[in-house]
């Protein structure tokens, strides 16, 4: 930092960031006499005399300060800057919180790893890098610290390879998830039992290794000595009651012994209600719900009563522990299990079954009416705010119900329908009941079985692009395409999204087709250069594709190793995607994409809600007028002006905006006459296979402008 003389006094004239963050705080343009702090007056009178001897000194200072523990070291030189006199100062914290830490590190009698993640070209992670190791970690496996690092977790420790540890390191690094799980493995020739804490930081994972042997060695023992003891009870109970007329000095032994058994009752209640119900509600689990449940509908068998099951479900309860803290998603848990738990009636039962999910029992009712009229109950329990330090809380909740023995006969079945039944309440929007109906068994199987056929359509080659053109109505030219997915399913033929759209929402199959396209988009730009043809192609992408990180870069990286250019490809995203979960995370990839050159199209715009202000914060630079609005152009004066209110909005942001599903030429003209100058659709063609895209676009070109093919043909 440089300090000048000022009158008789000193002013902070310039300060270093790390002087910033040594000292806490940006001192520039205050002087010395202004800083009413113990460690500045330490300072004055040594800055005056350095500054009239024109002498440097060296110090040491003591103390503790809001980023370093310890000691720091000062420099000061005496200077002239602009005609003034002054001190230029060198500040130095020494090490001795990464000492303590070090210290604390190393003295841990846990086994402690950081670990790297190591990942193939697709971003999968294959293996993990050890960084840093404590010293217990070494002497488990009877080496020094130091001789560890560098070295790959596979070849230190293969057994992750087989055991689940690996996947378990590679998802909490994926998802960036701490998680708490218990494994038995061979480590130096003996079975071991460990507790593994899992806490990743970006691409570095820490694992402690708790020895939890012991301890399970102890509890075992004890519990064998709890059974020994209760037996030995009895049995001295037996006798002191037997012999109490004869030996009067055995009472005060019996009493005992009645004490000590009464505390071992408590005692095994107490566990038996532990291993019952959940420990954070206080709900029965899963497992003494399902007894419960099995007892229940037993009953209903017997007296001919209906029986509801209930599966409730949180909303958007992973968004509340994003938002909020897992603390706030605790208490939202425990508040959902007591309304849930007030709501219901006497001979009702709910249980926690997993993470935000719940399950009930309507028992004793006599009809369907006061089955429907208790669920809705329970959704209006479940459908009130919470406030929690002082922010209203969201809270909304799912119900899949089925009856029992108008839906199904089988606690299996009955539990599988009311699964089924929730599964439809999240797809209807959420914050509403839905009863079961055999329909949903048939959607559910249905979509079961084209979960599997896209995936292995997809495995199989069998999904490819079709690429429809975009022509820019100033020029009359073709200027690019969009790339739009097509299923040559060998037994029904070309199938477009629209049938098979549902199996997207399973993150797995939506990131296999993205990936699928984008490898065969990329190949037919390849095929096609030296061509007359406008190698920019728009692509498609999902929310699950943008969540990924390294989307944007891994894109770049694979346009790279075949030649191409970002500048070649578009993203195309829809309102639905951009203002979904994580779209924060989702703005970001966007923006991403953007910087790396690579263009963003918002989709289907005006069908989803979108605001002004999410168009102005949003990184796209076109957007692309839904089909719904270009279909009622022409008989419909308000859609008209929205399509003009639209035009006139991309002008004033300057974007790009195209009009999809142009099919006849006087939509096209009256597109025209309002400023909208991109467009695609039938009229212009159909989407091609990429090997009809070069004799297209020579046809296309050598073609009058007045007799360019432009009129509808049959899709």
């Amino acid at each position: 930092m440089v300090l000048l003389r000022q009158e008789d006094d000193f002013v902070y004239q310039r300060l270093g960031r790390s002087v910033v963050t040594l000292i806490g705080r940006d001192l520039t343009g205050l002087t010395l006499r202004s800083i009413d702090n113990p460690g500045v007056k330490l300072f004055r009178e040594r800055y005056r005399r350095i500054a009239a001897g024109q002498t440097p000194s060296f110090c040491v200072m003591h103390g503790v300060g809001p980023s370093a523990i310890g000691e720091n070291e000062r420099l000061i030189l005496p200077v002239h800057s602009e005609g003034r006199p002054g001190l230029l100062v060198y500040l130095r914290g020494r090490e001795t919180e990464s000492e303590i830490l070090r210290s604390v590190f190393h003295a841990s009698s846990d086994s402690i790893s950081v670990i790297e993640a190591v990942r193939n070209d697709d971003g999968t992670i294959i293996d993990f890098r050890v960084v840093a190791v404590n010293a217990e970690t070494a002497r488990r496996l009877d080496m020094v610290p130091d001789s560890l690092i560098g070295h790959g977790l596979l070849e230190i420790w293969p057994m992750t390879a087989g055991n689940g540890m690996l996947q378990r390191f590679s998802k909490a690094v994926d998802e960036q998830s701490a998680a708490i799980f218990e494994s038995r493995y061979m480590s130096q020739g003996k079975e071991v039992e460990r507790e593994l804490r899992l806490a990743p930081f970006g691409e570095c994972l820490t694992v402690t290794n708790v020895d939890i042997a012991p301890a399970r060695a102890a509890s075992r023992s004890l519990e064998a000595q709890r059974n020994e003891l209760v037996t030995a009870n009895a049995l001295l109970e037996r006798r002191a009651l037997a012999s109490k007329a004869s030996h009067d000095a055995l009472q005060q032994t019996t009493r005992e012994l009645r004490e000590e058994i009464r505390r071992n009752k408590v005692l095994e209640l107490e566990l038996i209600h532990l291993a019952r119900h959940d420990s954070l509600t206080g709900l029965p689990n899963r497992s003494y719900f399902e007894h419960r449940f099995d007892e229940a509908l037993k009953s209903a068998g017997e007296t001919g009563q209906p029986l509801a099951l209930c599966v409730i479900d949180i909303d958007l309860f992973k968004e509340i522990n994003d938002r909020f803290g897992h603390a706030a998603g605790d208490s939202v848990l425990r508040e959902v299990s007591q309304r849930l738990s007030a709501a219901l009636g006497p001979a009702d039962f709910v249980g926690r079954t997993g993470g935000d999910e719940f399950a009930a029992i309507l028992a004793g009712r006599e009809d369907d009416a006061s089955i429907s009229t208790a669920v809705q109950r329970l959704l209006r329990a479940g459908m009130a705010s919470f406030a929690l330090d002082r922010q209203d809380v969201p809270l909304s909740i799912s119900v899949g119900v089925a009856i029992y023995p108008t839906d199904v006969t089988s606690a299996r079945e009955l539990m599988a329908a009311a699964d089924m039944a929730v599964y439809r309440a999240k797809q209807d929007g959420r914050g509403r009941p839905v009863f079961f109906e055999p329909q949903l068994r048939f959607e559910a199987e249905r979509l079961y079985r084209l979960i599997g056929r896209l995936s292995k359509a997809i495995e199989l080659g069998e999904i490819h692009p079709y690429y429809q053109p975009l022509l820019d109505l100033r020029t009359g030219q073709i200027i690019g395409f969009e790339a739009l997915a097509r299923w040559h399913h060998p037994e029904m033929g070309l199938i477009s999204p629209a049938r098979f759209s549902e199996a997207l929402d399973v993150p797995d199959v939506a990131e296999a087709l993205t990936r699928r396209m984008i490898d065969a988009v990329t190949e037919d730009l390849v095929s096609w250069d030296g061509q007359a043809v406008p190698t920019h192609v728009s692509v498609n992408v999902t929310g699950f594709d943008l969540r990924q990180p390294g989307f944007a870069a891994a894109l770049n990286q694979k346009l790279a190793a075949k030649g191409l250019s970002s500048r070649q490809l578009a993203i195309e995203v829809t309102e639905t995607t951009v203002l979904s979960r994580d779209a924060d995370r989702i703005s970001e990839t966007l923006a991403e994409l953007q910087r790396l050159g690579f263009g963003v199209a918002l989709d289907d715009f005006g069908t989803g809600f979108a605001s002004l202000s999410h168009l102005l914060k949003l990184p796209v630079g076109s957007i692309k007028i839904d089909r719904s609005f270009v279909s009622g152009i022409e008989t419909s004066q308000r859609t008209a002006a929205v399509v003009r209110s639209l035009v006139s909005l991309a002008a004033a942001l300057d974007l790009d905006i195209v009009a999809e599903g142009v099919e006849t030429r006087e939509q096209l003209d009256l597109l025209r006459g309002l400023g909208c100058h991109l467009v695609q659709g039938y009229l212009i063609a159909e989407p091609m296979p990429a090997g009809d895209v070069p004799s297209f676009t020579r046809s296309f070109a050598l073609s009058p402008p007045g007799r360019r093919r432009l009129a509808r043909t049959a899709p």
